[in-house]
């Protein structure tokens, strides 16, 4: 079902979002105050309708309709006073979802108190991603922050694990994590089994709380 979203903040971030919204079939908004932006993407997002418009401005959002729009991604980079105007701004004209961009640990707060629905932290929460991924020996193929303290972890079935059936393994007893998915070498992923038997080149997808996750040997070693 194709929603309306409006991106605020036409950075490498903010042109991502909006060019992937609009392939997932989506009518997407992009907003942006420096008119060389605008222009310069409008050629690679040709799907999405593109305005120099300042953010800051609640007339400006209710002549855009932005009131009418599922959700809003406000992206402003470096210019955190914007940021936290837009985001202000999209939340008194009634913007259902919002999702705003924060630099710091004191602006997240004060996004959070401003009502934004998510914050997000891009480069911390990337340097994390990677920091797991690089401390994983390859054994992590992808990591998926959920948010809060929840995360999902697409991995290699570890060599000690060949031969051996999930229930054997006794993962959410041991170690309070949960197999979500069981993918075999050149097939599609199923839903799991207890006596799902693991063969080398299997991937699964192991879910729960990132402290366990962090914690969980197989991930680091």
């Amino acid at each position: 079902m194709s929603q309306q979203f409006a991106v605020i903040g036409l950075g490498w971030l903010g042109s991502s979002l909006a060019k992937t919204l609009d392939r997932l079939g989506h009518d997407v908004l992009g907003i942006d105050l420096d008119p060389e932006i605008v222009q310069d993407l409008s050629e690679e997002m040709p799907g999405v309708h593109l305005v120099v418009a300042d953010a800051t401005e609640a007339s400006v959002l209710r002549e855009l309709g932005l009131e009418t729009f599922d959700g809003v991604a406000v992206l402003i980079g470096e210019n955190l006073q914007a940021g936290i105007l837009a985001t202000m701004n999209v939340k008194e004209i009634g913007v259902p979802m919002v999702v705003a961009r924060a630099a710091t640990d004191l602006h997240r707060r004060v996004l959070e108190k401003l009502g934004a629905d998510r914050v997000i932290l891009p480069e911390q929460e990337m340097g994390e991603q990677l920091a797991r991924t690089m401390s994983s020996s390859h054994t992590i193929m992808d990591y998926l922050d959920l948010g809060d303290d929840e995360a999902v972890v697409e991995i290699r079935v570890p060599d000690k694990w060949v031969g051996k059936n999930l229930a054997s393994l006794h993962l959410y007893q041991k170690s309070g994590l949960t197999v979500l998915a069981h993918k075999c070498k050149g097939e599609g992923g199923t839903i799991p089994h207890g006596d799902t038997t693991l063969r080398e080149g299997d991937v699964l997808l192991i879910g729960g709380p990132k402290e366990k996750l962090d914690k969980f040997e197989p991930l680091r070693t």
